[in-house]
């Protein structure tokens, strides 16, 4: 659901757009519904890659690149569109961690937009941030939970002796996908699925402050497979959850 006064409800193709159903109408004829597309922006790379063709088989899966979420912002119904483009190659060997191709990660850039007029013009559409990994200020307290966290060092990935027996990376090193809007439209947050490497069966949460380029906080959760699919959804639950849980009485949630 999309929200807005024509109570709309869209499906989603995060490369070329989102289809518009209209549930109530529009204003000049309020008794049938209306349907429209919504075109939805492309960063630059997205634009001249394949040598300007820029198709789908081309940029791959967008659900591991791109995100989007329908949120309130100032009292009306908003779209947030966040994308992250890395900077990497693919190595000519498989990880012996892993057993599965191995990636060097050079760098990688974040890009957010937003949309509170939803009128189906691609103008409606305004970049808000675009930062680099390298830009991202960390506080001490961050830093000291980041390099607790275990996320910036992994294994060798050969076992040639061409890397230390624990491999230390920086920020930018991270592998990085599923950017997420933060679903509180008053915030200019993202967050992040980064792993130490491709297919690595552990994965951290990223919060990133697009508007301070500040990174906020790091927390890992359970993976246990190597896959590189979305392993958690947004969702707003915590704020109708108090802070007492009640008890648990025969295996159920009161």
């Amino acid at each position: 659901m999309l929200g807005g006064e024509a109570g709309a409800m869209g499906w989603v193709n995060l490369w070329s757009g989102i289809l518009i159903y209209g549930l109530l109408g529009d204003d000049d004829n309020q008794d049938r519904p209306t349907l429209q597309h919504m075109p939805l922006p492309l960063s630059m790379h997205t634009i001249t890659c394949n040598h300007g063709m820029g198709d789908e088989l081309a940029l791959g899966c967008p659900y591991s690149l791109r995100g989007i979420a329908s949120v309130t912002r100032r009292g009306k119904a908003c779209l947030k569109l966040a994308g992250v483009h890395v900077t990497g190659e693919r190595l000519p060997y498989t990880d012996v961690e892993t057993q599965l191709p191995a990636f060097a990660v050079d760098d990688w850039t974040l890009t957010t937009w937003s949309n509170d007029k939803m009128a189906g013009y691609f103008k409606d559409w305004h970049e808000d941030f675009t930062v680099r990994s390298s830009e991202f200020r960390i506080s001490d307290a961050v830093c000291s939970q980041l390099l607790r966290s275990g996320l910036l060092h992994r294994k060798p990935s050969r076992d040639d002796g061409g890397e230390e027996a624990m491999v230390e990376l920086a920020l930018r090193n991270l592998w990085v996908s599923h950017p997420t809007p933060s679903l509180n439209g008053e915030e200019d947050v993202v967050y992040l699925m980064a792993k130490p490497k491709c297919f690595h069966p552990k994965a951290w949460a990223l919060a990133l402050d697009m508007r301070n380029s500040t990174l906020l906080g790091v927390a890992e959760f359970g993976v246990g497979k190597p896959f590189v699919g979305v392993t958690y959804h947004a969702s707003t639950i915590s704020k109708y959850m108090s802070l007492v849980t009640p008890p648990v009485a025969g295996g159920y949630l009161c």
